[in-house]
């Protein structure tokens, strides 16, 4: 309680301890507080130079207890000073703290180009895009061009739950392929869980996030942030760039919240038997669906086994039973 004035609990006791029994010996005081004598030393040293305790005239071996309230007058008084000079402090590193952000963002300044401006390497990249997001007003729509790694995932929990909190709305696209990610579909359930919005598309051709509908970043390698990136700030391009989004986000579909149950489907794996239905090889269903060849023949041996199908025609068949098709 009375931390910030510099006493501690046991010291507190100890000053009880002889208000309720002045006649009590160090010895004696020790045993009852359950204190060792260096303990019980330090506490009694410390009312004294707190001034809750003061050396008898008489015999200056004894302690004597003092009135509370001179004491915290003149502790609380002196915590007092204390809190104005770090106010005044405070005060002074606020401004200070203003004229470098004038300062970084004149020197900014000077680096854009108008309607755009360049970003060399991921440093660079991710100081803008913190910037964005503390700026961002009532949306930011993103397209993540490969599945993010799991410390990637924290990061953007950090990054998008104050976002998420004053109420901005957030939409992200990922590839096809995140939807065989568990890292990804466990982090898309909580990004939904606390108002966002997450689906995937097949084909995203470029990692873009869309702040506001009023500024775009653009990397300039889809797969590869150190290759740097463009901001952009044009009414055309951020027009083309947010209608590449929506198109891309009403195809798209939502990652999927828990596994399927015996009779039911995945959208991907839906998406999959559709393909099948039609004909189409092995190699042009993952490109379809943006997935590696491995993972579609995963998928349907795990479809198969599910239907007891020992062909990729029985396979149709038992869809088209259950209603899969």
């Amino acid at each position: 309680m009375f931390e910030p004035l510099g006493l501690d609990e046991r010291a507190l006791a100890a000053y009880r301890a002889l208000l309720e029994s002045p006649a009590l010996t160090p010895a004696r005081l020790g045993e009852i507080l359950e204190l060792t004598d260096g303990e019980l030393k330090q506490s009694l040293d410390l009312l004294e130079e707190k001034g809750f305790l003061r050396r008898s005239h008489a015999d200056p071996t004894n302690l004597r207890t003092e009135s509370p309230q001179v004491a915290f007058e003149r502790l609380v008084g002196q915590r007092e000073k204390e809190l104005h000079r770090e106010q005044e402090q405070l005060s002074s590193m606020r401004s200070d703290a203003a004229a470098l952000v004038d300062e970084y963002h004149r020197t900014l300044q000077s680096e854009r180009h108008g309607e755009f401006e360049r970003l060399v390497g991921t440093d660079q990249i991710f100081s803008r895009i913190v910037e964005l997001v503390q700026n961002v007003e009532f949306s930011m729509d993103s397209i993540v061009t490969k599945a993010p790694l799991p410390h990637v995932l924290g990061q953007a929990k950090a990054d998008e739950e104050p976002m998420l909190s004053r109420g901005v709305k957030l939409r992200t696209l990922y590839p096809a392929s995140a939807r065989h990610d568990d890292a990804v579909i466990e982090y898309a359930q909580w990004f939904r869980d606390h108002g966002g919005e997450a689906r995937t598309a097949v084909a995203l051709p470029v990692r873009v996030l869309i702040y506001d509908e009023k500024i775009a970043l653009v990397t300039s390698d889809p797969h590869n942030l150190s290759q740097g990136a463009v901001l952009l700030n044009t009414p055309g391009a951020i027009t083309a760039f947010q209608a590449l989004f929506d198109l891309l986000w009403q195809s798209g579909a939502e990652l999927p919240e828990r596994p399927a149950s015996e009779n039911e489907v995945r959208a991907e794996e839906s998406e999959l038997l559709q393909l099948l239905s039609r004909g189409m090889k092995d190699e042009a269903i993952a490109r379809s669906l943006g997935i590696s060849i491995r993972t579609v023949r995963r998928m349907i041996n795990v479809l198969s086994t599910r239907v007891e199908a020992t062909s990729r025609f029985e396979l149709g068949a038992r869809a088209v039973e259950r209603g899969w098709l």
